[in-house]
C-alpha cells in the first residue's frame, strides 16, 4: 500500500512539474516578447518587470487585439490566458526589459521576438 501511495506522489509532482514553466526574458528597445502563436490551451502569467523599461501587454484572440494595460518597472501582475490567445509583451523603452515569467497551465505554446509593431 505504501509503495501505491508514494507512486501516486510521485506521478502527481511529475505532472505538476511539467506544467510550470519559469523564464527571465530579456526583450531588446523597439521588440515585443509574443507567447503563443500557434494552438494550445489556457493558462497563466505571473510576470515581473525587472528592468527599467516599461512595457505594454497585449493580447490577440480571433485577431482582434486588447490592451490589457502597461507593466512599469518593478510592478508584478498576474494574466489568466485563455486557450489559443497570443500575449504580446512591448518594449516601450529605449533599453533592455526584462521580464520574470512564471507559467502555469498549458505550457506547450510557442514562444519569439518580433519588431514592435
Amino acid at each position: 500500500m505504501k509503495k501505491i501511495i508514494f507512486f501516486i506522489l510521485i506521478q502527481a509532482c511529475l505532472f505538476t512539474a511539467c506544467r510550470v514553466l519559469t523564464s527571465a526574458t530579456s526583450i531588446a528597445p523597439a521588440q515585443s516578447f509574443v507567447l503563443g502563436e500557434g494552438k494550445h490551451g489556457s493558462y497563466t502569467a505571473q510576470v515581473k518587470n525587472a528592468s527599467n523599461s516599461e512595457v505594454e501587454v497585449f493580447q490577440n484572440q480571433d485577431n482582434q487585439q486588447t490592451s490589457l494595460g502597461l507593466l512599469k518597472p518593478g510592478e508584478q501582475t498576474t494574466y489568466q490566458v485563455s486557450a489559443n490567445t497570443m500575449v504580446i509583451f512591448k518594449n516601450l523603452g529605449k533599453r533592455q526589459a526584462t521580464l520574470n515569467i512564471r507559467l502555469n497551465g498549458d505550457t506547450s505554446l510557442s514562444m519569439g521576438y518580433r519588431a514592435n509593431q
